[in-house]
């Protein structure tokens, strides 16, 4: 492995950032094609328009100029500063040579010197009737000392699973259940000024609510900067958020919420359906099958390029695993956290 130098990617070297994008359309090509390909527009711009409460490093793997592998790490900037996560990806053509575990090795050291303590890996699995996928990631990760801290299932959903009547039928249901006590509000684009501080308080409950697992995550802080920032990036990656909200008509506030992001781009078919969360004191009133149906109904008026949604969901949210099956989810595989920790 002396052949092979760890460099830093520099968003300026374009040759660098071309070769490591060729390994993620190798990887997904080679490793699990009937998901989402990489979107190389969205790979560029998010190397120039980092994610505002994240710090990114991304290593590669290179021998004689060409990149063999990359560590794509994140490590968050405002709480959570013990932890740190990384994919490392290997072209298919170099894989048991080392090259993961040498890219493994700069994260750790990397992360190490950010003083990070607690480290994650992901990589997808096969998860019951789905896809059959490689355990090599599940192996390389244990190998390595980390363990399993989160499962995660992969899900994809065509825009029209549900004939018209159906999905009909299940909107007034819903509607019905929900009364007149919430005001739905939709949108394309930047959150309206109007609602920013309440959608970011329900933002803020976002990892107090969704299952994490082993994983020990304390809740984030969204305020309205944040938010103002995360729409810039987003506006510049070419990536459009499609959004639907309840609004309790007794306080004003965001008490349900739920995203589908697009990109602006027509040829692009797919789309990604974000966190859909119901604060609990207003659990019961079906918020999230209403929220999901006119978002999606949204999603296909505004762009009709868009023929199927994916989310995931931890293995054990069993009330958003129901309503995606209502729906016409389909599962495609599964996806897991390892976790290892270290002495600070």
């Amino acid at each position: 492995m002396s052949d092979i130098q760890i460099l830093a990617l520099d968003p300026a070297d374009g040759d660098l950032v071309s070769g490591a994008f060729e390994v993620l359309r190798a990887a997904h090509a080679a490793d699990a094609p009937e998901a989402p390909a990489p979107h190389e527009g969205k790979f560029r711009l998010g190397l120039i328009h980092p994610v505002p409460d994240e710090d990114q490093a991304i290593h590669l793997a290179v021998r004689d100029g060409a990149v063999l592998g990359l560590a794509d790490a994140g490590y968050p900037n405002r709480e959570n500063l013990h932890f740190g996560w990384a994919t490392i990806t290997v072209h298919p053509e170099h894989r048991r040579q080392g090259v993961g575990s040498a890219l493994l090795d700069a994260f750790i050291a990397d992360a190490k010197g950010r003083g990070r303590t607690t480290l994650t890996l992901d990589t997808r699995m096969t998860w019951e009737d789905g896809i059959e996928r490689s355990d090599a990631g599940r192996r390389f990760a244990e190998k390595h000392g980390f363990e399993s801290a989160l499962t995660w299932i992969n899900r994809r959903c065509a825009v029209d699973a549900l004939d018209a009547a159906a999905e009909q039928e299940l909107l007034e249901k819903s509607q019905a259940a929900a009364g007149d006590a919430y005001e739905i509000i939709s949108w394309i684009g930047r959150t309206p000024e109007h609602l920013v501080d309440t959608m970011a308080r329900i933002d803020s409950t976002i990892l107090a609510e969704v299952p994490l697992g082993d994983l020990e995550l304390e809740p984030e802080t969204i305020d309205a900067e944040l938010k103002h920032a995360k729409a810039d990036r987003n506006e510049a990656m070419g990536v459009i958020p499609i959004q639907t909200i309840a609004v309790d008509r007794a306080t004003g506030e965001a008490v349900a919420n739920t995203a589908v992001f697009a990109y602006d781009d027509p040829e692009y078919t797919d789309a990604f359906q974000g966190i859909t969360i119901v604060n609990p004191e207003h659990r019961g009133h079906r918020l999230g099958t209403l929220l999901k149906i006119l978002n999606l109904r949204l999603v296909r008026e505004n762009y009709p390029a868009v023929r199927t949604i994916w989310t995931d969901n931890a293995d054990v949210n069993a009330p958003m695993i129901g309503i995606n099956v209502i729906l016409g989810y389909e599962i495609l595989d599964a996806g897991a956290e390892f976790q290892r920790k270290f002495a600070a």
